[in-house]
């Protein structure tokens, strides 16, 4: 492939351009080549899951590590909150009802609707050049339809908070680095990002997702701007899913707290 050139007017941080098969990404001074296909893929397979209902990753609860641990997370009044991959999350309401500024990203638009009609938010839609803004009449509740590395981050803003749970884990293996460097692009210089991983050995049978995230690896992700914390370790590995689905002998979901250097 021939070698590609940045565009005449990208702008100095984040800029991006589709060629026919290829879509560049560039966040500061990463550079990500996707192929387009892969992107599609990457959508589709959770499009499916939401349309056949096999989504066994939505809780109706609020996820009881975020409960745990939302006093390590929030910080104050107030705050700009982040959900990437948020689904369909009770854990916004409970967020917005709270009083944050609550912003999610998902690519598929199904949940989104269906987040917002169950809840009996109203709310207002606004086509993006790069996605769909969905937000209540306040302004304070807001879902993106995009493709996570498709939003514009000057468009979203910055967040005091991210709350991570599902994202990183689901995410393509080699979308790692390009994943963690958009989330430091949208966070505030002091900030909180309370995330839940998985850690277990893939096998030949299974390698997710949710795939295997070791705290190890969310500390070359996430270490050149944060300190990070093991808060709770829960060993899931008597579950019947781990056991059965998954054919796993041992499974634990980790939850970590990185703050701001």
């Amino acid at each position: 492939m021939a070698p590609v050139s940045p565009p005449e007017n990208g702008g100095p941080d984040v800029w991006r351009y589709h060629l026919k098969s290829f879509k560049v990404l560039k966040i500061g001074s990463s550079v990500k080549l996707f192929k387009m296909s892969e992107v599609e893929d990457r959508i589709k397979r959770w499009s499916d899951r939401w349309e056949e209902g096999s989504t066994g990753w939505h809780k109706e609860d609020v996820n009881t590590m975020l409960l745990n641990h939302a006093d390590k997370l929030l910080m104050g009044p107030e705050l700009n909150v982040l959900l990437p991959l948020c689904g369909k999350t009770i854990d916004m309401k409970w967020l917005y009802d709270k009083g944050h500024k609550v912003t999610g990203i998902e690519g598929v638009e199904k949940p989104i609707i269906e987040f917002f009609t169950e809840h009996g938010i109203l709310y207002q839609k606004e086509v993006l050049p790069w996605g769909t803004l969905y937000k209540s009449d306040d302004g304070n509740l807001k879902i993106y339809h995009s493709d996570l590395f498709d939003v514009e981050p000057s468009h979203l803003g910055k967040f005091d908070a991210v709350w991570d749970r599902g994202s990183l884990v689901a995410i393509f293996e080699n979308d790692r680095e390009s994943y963690a460097a958009l989330l430091k692009s949208l966070v505030k210089p002091k900030f909180h990002y309370l995330l839940s991983v998985m850690q277990y050995e893939p096998t030949a049978t299974f390698s997710g997702p949710p795939r295997n995230v070791p705290p190890s690896l969310v500390a070359e992700l996430f270490g050149d701007v944060s300190n990070q914390e093991v808060l709770e370790e829960y060993d899931m590995s008597a579950e019947e899913k781990v056991l059965t689905r998954w054919g796993l002998t041992q499974c634990s979901e980790v939850v970590l707290l990185l703050k701001s250097k």
